[in-house]
């Protein structure tokens, strides 16, 4: 990843960390109940984060700080509002959420995974041998029973395909629950990707490790690449023109026609644990683990890639994308924080803590798994 140099360096990284220690030690422990809204006041210490982080070498020190810290400082102790319109899902030992633009969360079911579908109108859910479409309310539309479900992804932009996971095999039924049929078979448990635009394209990864995209009309494979190559995630941007292919070591990306056109290797050494396409396909959010985690946004320009870190933390979890590609969800399960990154032009950020206390009904307090940020566009069917 390239540096850029800002003037005054030292200065900037002393500067900034008084400014964060200062903040840190003055806090209060009291709960409190805020609205979200740019971070200003109290919140500078978190901007200066973001700053730091994003523009020069600083962010290695600040990033060791909020480790030490468990999270962001002065994190509100409860989600009142998303930063951008839109929806999360979320889910967990407790089942399945929806949180809703003004931060109210509605429990749908007792899911252990979902999806949405491309226009959030309803949910692909999955608990051990059950698939199942349900509206946003929790009504359920249909149901099927296969060994081991998981990973069910709608087609986009009609809705009209889920495909999924059931023990090693690839299949696929119709958005009604009707003419489920096998697609593949040995696959790996990764989630597959339908490439969105065309109704029967559809990515996955071999139990060999290719990457394979599939007509499931005809049945035949359009291209498979690189054996053995251990992806764990495959997401197509939302104009179906680029593939992007997780591996410990490296982002991959490719052409429709299966050319690899970049290799991003991963920040710091890696390894990468997630990563997310922004909803224009021009920008690309790495999570790598390590003593450090961190999360670097990528651009999707093959000939003049930059790079920015725009978070660090211990143990940082999954990102998603807000729908208006402006902010971006970091998942920090071992601060019990969500962290709203603004990377579309000043950086800014702030967090909300106690995430596994308002996911939980019963059982004792889990940290929810991101699910997406709905939706990309506004639609009909799906």
């Amino acid at each position: 990843m390239s540096r850029i140099r800002v003037p005054d360096e030292r200065g900037a990284e002393e500067r900034a960390w008084l400014t964060v220690r200062a903040a840190y030690e003055q806090r209060t422990s009291s709960p409190r109940r805020v609205r979200f809204r740019r971070p200003t006041g109290v919140a500078a210490a978190a901007v200066a984060i973001a700053v730091v982080v994003a523009l020069s070498p600083a962010g290695a020190t600040v990033g060791r700080f909020v480790d030490r810290a468990l999270g962001v400082p002065h994190a509100a102790r409860a989600l009142s509002a998303l930063p951008a319109p839109g929806r999360v899902l979320v889910s967990g030992p407790d089942g399945t959420w929806i949180v809703n633009a003004d931060g109210a969360a509605r429990h749908v079911g007792p899911w252990e995974h979902a999806s949405w579908s491309p226009h959030g109108l309803f949910l692909a859910v999955t608990a051990g041998d059950e698939l199942a479409a349900v509206s946003t309310r929790g009504s359920l539309q249909w149901m099927l029973t296969r060994p081991d479900v998981s990973d069910a992804r709608w087609y986009s932009p009609s809705g009209f395909r889920v495909a999924y996971i059931s023990g090693g095999e690839l299949r696929v039924v119709a958005g009604n629950g009707t003419g489920d049929h096998l697609v593949a078979s040995p696959v790996a448990h990764v989630a597959p990707a339908w490439r969105p635009g065309h109704p029967y394209q559809l990515a996955y990864v071999a139990s060999d490790g290719r990457v394979i995209l599939r007509d499931d009309a005809s049945g035949a494979d359009l291209w498979s690449a690189n054996p053995r190559l251990r992806v764990h995630q495959l997401s197509w941007s939302a104009d179906g023109r680029r593939l992007l292919a997780l591996r410990r070591t490296a982002a991959l990306l490719y052409a429709p026609d299966g050319r690899l056109l970049a290799t991003r290797p991963a920040p710091g050494g890696g390894p990468i644990t997630a990563g997310a396409v922004s909803p224009n396909g021009q920008h690309i959010a790495i999570v790598t683990a390590g003593s450090i985690s961190a999360v670097t946004v990528y651009t999707a320009d093959v000939a003049r890639p930059t790079a920015q870190r725009v978070l660090t933390g211990a143990k940082l979890g999954q990102a998603a994308w807000s729908p208006n590609g402006k902010w971006l969800l970091v998942s920090w399960p071992a601060a019990d924080q969500w962290v709203f990154v603004h990377v579309n032009g000043q950086p800014q950020i702030a967090a909300v803590s106690r995430i596994a206390q308002q996911f939980t009904t019963f059982s004792r307090a889990h940290f929810p798994r991101l699910d997406g940020w709905c939706c990309t566009a506004p639609g009909a069917a799906g």
